[in-house]
């Protein structure tokens, strides 16, 4: 779980800090203000937090491990091109805290381009679980070769659709599931009125009605990504004390299944801690109105902002302390001006 994170002349962030909730942690802002460079920055110290399991490496390796991961999830043209060229300085850092004590930091210039610099004296902490990315597009309905693909580089996708894919490689779990993912798998199907299996390296929607068993393509876009999310619950990927950065959830999903994923993503806050990058009107409200009705406990908010100096942070456990979204107020007006217009003549 991430506690905290610091950053100083990163892509588009001068200097900023966050706090995360241990739940659901909500990021909002315009396109460009780096919502999914927060996102893939927050999955790129945990993945490779998972990757050194129980045991801290020696210090190289964890330098080059994290320069290698952080190119493959942003893909630049080399790790220093992830660095702020501000005036007076060519460097940028990121220090971050886990689980109970994990805390470490790192820097790199624009010269970077095979390691980092990791900052003296780290505290590791193994992972109790898994961490997860799920991106914008869906991939059951190119599974099929799909890993392949793009292990042998014929397809220019960032490293977090081959993580994915190799995540939705193992079969689901055999026995009782625990109750607390038995029941998100539970609310995700009721949704889909269907169950994803996978049968010969391809995805396939078991219907609960007389239509039967149909390809993964011939689902809707948005059924294919809560199939994909249920999948993942299904075969353990996602469990219990897991890390899921989900970018635009609400893609491809109608306002009726938004009001539906609002109510999953409260319940999976509840099993891990989920982050979410939107810049959806409608999923805030409906996540208001659960927070009001003392569904959504634990939860934080980061409102994205362009100023002179680079984006700004502001956050809180409302949505009210993220201050104006220029995004989300372009939608309220145009409901008035809509609104307007059906009564002008009133």
């Amino acid at each position: 779980m991430l506690k905290t994170l610091h950053i100083e002349n990163f892509t588009v962030f001068q200097k900023t800090d966050l706090q995360f909730s241990s739940g659901l942690n909500v990021i909002i802002g315009e396109n460009g203000t780096g919502k999914s460079h927060l996102l893939k920055l927050g999955y790129t110290i945990l993945k490779t937090l998972e990757s050194f399991g129980d045991k801290a490496p020696a210090r190289e390796v964890a330098e080059r491990e994290f320069a290698r991961n952080l190119v493959d999830i942003f893909r630049p043209e080399t790790l220093g091109r992830l660095a702020s060229r501000v005036q007076g300085s060519a460097a940028s850092s990121v220090s971050a805290e886990w689980g109970v004590k994990g805390k470490l930091g790192f820097s790199f210039s624009t010269r970077k381009s095979e390691k980092v610099d990791m900052w003296p004296s780290p505290q590791y902490e193994s992972l109790r679980s898994s961490t997860l990315f799920i991106p914008p597009k869906e991939i059951l309905s190119v599974f099929e070769g799909f890993q392949g693909a793009l292990e042998k580089r014929e397809l220019a996708f960032d490293g977090t659709y081959l993580a994915l894919a190799k995540a939705l490689n193992p079969a689901p779990l055999k026995g009782k599931r625990p109750a607390d993912t038995a029941k998100l798998v539970e609310a995700l199907e009721d949704v889909l009125n269907a169950s994803v299996v996978k049968k010969d390296n391809k995805f396939y929607f078991l219907s609960k009605n007389s239509t039967g068993k149909f390809e993964a393509p011939l689902a809707a876009e948005g059924h294919r990504k809560l199939g994909m999310l249920a999948f993942l619950i299904l075969n353990g990927e996602l469990r219990n004390k897991s890390s899921l950065f989900w970018d635009e959830p609400e893609a491809n999903l109608n306002p009726r299944l938004l009001v539906k994923l609002a109510q999953i993503l409260v319940e999976l806050g509840k099993v891990m801690q989920v982050t979410i990058a939107t810049h959806s009107l409608f999923l805030l409200r409906e996540l208001e109105i659960l927070q009001a009705e003392k569904k959504l406990t634990k939860a934080r908010y980061f409102g994205l902002h362009l100023g002179d100096n680079g984006v700004e942070v502001r956050q809180g456990k409302s949505s009210n302390d993220i201050g104006d979204i220029a995004a989300l107020d372009a939608s309220l007006e145009q409901a008035d001006r809509y609104m307007d217009l059906a009564y002008k003549d009133d």
